[in-house]
């Protein structure tokens, strides 16, 4: 029998995926549960078992953390970043650049400026101070403007 959750006092029984598919055949053990408890208790509540996070994120180059690296990532926390730095207005400018670019529309600015973020500083969750002492070459908002673009045509064609 695959796993199911039955709470008596809300009366709400929650299924995962594969149980959902085994209770359709009337020949299984999870059609015969469930047929028991919804006698027992008729105002019965089913509910599917959501996605659970995972605890373990590993990234394409197969690096394992903790949490997701990425959560939390917003403007304000960037430009916090970049104005730590020793060299931050050149970064700033292109950071503003991008943030601000009145040719994107507004729900995908955050994706152009997170990835010219994450190009820009690829070492800044495992190693952010060493960038106090190495200062990248400046990436060019506009190159990374015309790889979105680009990559968006290539979509709809």
């Amino acid at each position: 029998m695959e796993k199911y959750n039955f709470d008596i006092i809300s009366k709400t029984l929650t299924i995962t995926a594969d149980f959902a598919e085994n209770m359709n055949d009337p020949n299984s053990a999870e059609y015969e549960l469930v047929l028991k408890l919804t006698t027992d208790f008729p105002s019965l509540t089913i509910a599917k078992k959501t996605h659970r996070s995972p605890k373990k994120y590993t990234t394409k180059s197969g690096e394992t953390f903790n949490c997701n690296q990425f959560k939390n990532l917003t403007y304000e926390r960037m430009e916090g970043f970049i104005v730590g730095l020793p060299n931050h207005e050149n970064y700033l400018a292109e950071f503003k650049f991008l943030k601000e670019n009145g040719s994107l529309p507004q729900h995908s600015r955050y994706a152009v400026v997170s990835k010219w973020f994450l190009k820009q500083f690829p070492d800044f969750r495992k190693n952010p101070l060493f960038y106090l002492n190495i200062q990248p070459v400046v990436i060019s908002a506009t190159s990374v403007l015309e790889e979105e673009t680009t990559a968006k045509l290539l979509e709809t064609a």
